[in-house]
């Protein structure tokens, strides 16, 4: 059996910066749902920083006929995230986070919104990677350290106490993620970070600054067919 799942990230629908206006971020969505219902994908997940405002009922008003699964952002609010969806969501601690178990995978979604994972999520984590499956980790930040501006700005703060804890065991660990609106392939022991590129906007692979073009959206397909773990970037240009 094959699965694909559309990994989508950083849409930042109706925020001020860097557009000004509310249509662009939506028109962006808009194209990349479109594919991927062209590409016939029913499974969508979103690692977070949907939006502000009346972007966030947009958001889910647009993904309504897929099974989607989300992670939350720096820039999202629990709460208003928490009115549309319901899985996973911790209200004592202010989370969204949850496992599934597929045939060949056992998918781990982690909530970084807060800029760390916080100490009852690692717990919860320990437990769930016992498991003699590979795993699937979609989360917003990006664990595996890039020597890049925006890595030095916008880091997971605890990174090297979860990466420990990934570590530790044996599986093949296979990291989705956003935040840092590029694309990225990263390695480490049994780690393999993937960072998709944003929906909104791509920030230029710097060390030194950060540099914005607004003229890129994106998102990436994975494949999971048995234990075989693929994945491709669709990427499209705005440019005038």
């Amino acid at each position: 059996m094959i699965e694909k799942i559309a990994h989508i990230t950083d849409l930042h629908l109706d925020e001020y910066f860097p557009f000004k206006d509310k249509i662009t971020t939506r028109k962006r969505l808009d194209y990349i749902i479109n594919d991927i219902k062209k590409n016939n994908i029913q499974h969508i997940v979103c690692t977070g920083d949907i939006g502000e405002g009346d972007g966030v009922s947009y958001f889910f008003k647009k993904i309504e006929t897929f099974n989607t699964s989300v992670t939350l952002g720096n820039h999202d609010n629990f709460f208003e995230i928490s009115k549309y969806y319901k899985t996973g969501v911790n209200f004592d601690s202010k989370k969204i986070y949850k496992s599934q178990e597929y045939i060949s995978f056992k998918i781990i979604y982690l909530d970084s919104s807060s800029g760390v994972i916080d100490e009852k999520q690692l717990i919860w984590l320990k437990k769930e990677l016992k498991t003699a499956k590979p795993i699937i980790i979609f989360i917003h930040h990006p664990i595996i350290k890039l020597d890049l501006k925006v890595d030095e700005i916008g880091k997971l703060i605890n990174r090297k106490n979860l990466i420990e804890i990934l570590t530790q065991v044996k599986n093949e660990i296979t990291i989705y993620c956003g935040h840092y609106h590029i694309e990225s392939t990263s390695f480490y022991k049994n780690l393999k970070q993937f960072i998709t590129p944003a929906v909104a906007f791509q920030i230029k692979k710097d060390l030194n600054k950060i540099e914005i073009d607004k003229t890129i959206s994106g998102y990436r397909i994975i494949q999971i067919e048995n234990t075989n773990l693929t994945s491709k970037i669709n990427l499209f240009d705005h440019a005038d």
